[in-house]
């Protein structure tokens, strides 16, 4: 572009601007200088020393109230609710005890119940012994051993039975050979077993 062509330009350029603006540009600008102004002022309102006494004695009445507020809460807590959680706790750990008192009361008295049950059977089968009714007292003597399969009372009385049998009767004396041995490999030796054995042998 010659020099004369750069000149034109200019002189274009600046008739350009010298123009007015249209009445959009103008009416947008003044709208932001609205918008984005910096000599806006806060809004606040004067009121009285008396009327400001008012409003913080207001404030003050309404923060009394809510403190009041919690410390009847607290207060309900403190007197109702914790009693009632200690009273269902201590009633539930109480019952619990009670449950278990019972129970231990129930198996001691079962276990005694068995006791007497099984000294009496024993009794009852020594005594058909001394009479000799053999068959009272072997019958005596199983139901003690299903009770107490473990007893040596009434392992000991029921080959008694055989014995005296063998030995008065002449019958069974097998089973009281076998019962016997079966007696001293479980038990072992003693007094009592010595004495059946003799009297089987003589």
């Amino acid at each position: 572009m010659s020099f004369g062509g750069s000149v034109l330009a200019m002189i274009q350029s600046l008739r350009a601007n010298a123009r007015p603006k249209h009445s959009v540009y103008d009416s947008w600008e003044k709208a932001e200088n609205r918008r984005f102004g910096v000599n806006k002022k806060l809004w606040s309102k004067s009121v009285s020393p008396e009327e400001l006494n008012r409003i913080k004695t207001k404030f003050r009445k309404k923060v009394e109230a809510e403190q009041r507020r919690s410390s009847l809460v607290v207060i309900i807590s403190v007197v109702i609710i914790i009693p009632l959680i200690i009273f269902v706790g201590f009633n539930f750990f109480f019952n619990a005890s009670q449950r278990n008192s019972e129970n231990y009361q129930e198996n001691k008295e079962e276990t005694v119940s068995v006791t007497e049950q099984i000294n009496s059977l024993l009794n009852s089968g020594y005594e058909w012994l001394n009479k000799n009714h053999y068959k009272n007292a072997r019958f005596q003597f199983n139901r003690v051993l299903e009770i107490q399969p473990e007893n040596q009372s009434a392992t000991y009385g029921l080959a008694a039975t055989f014995v005296y049998e063998c030995k008065i009767a002449k019958t069974n004396c097998d089973k009281a050979e076998e019962l016997l041995t079966a007696y001293s490999s479980k038990y072992g030796e003693d007094n009592s077993i010595d004495y059946l054995k003799k009297m089987l042998n003589d």
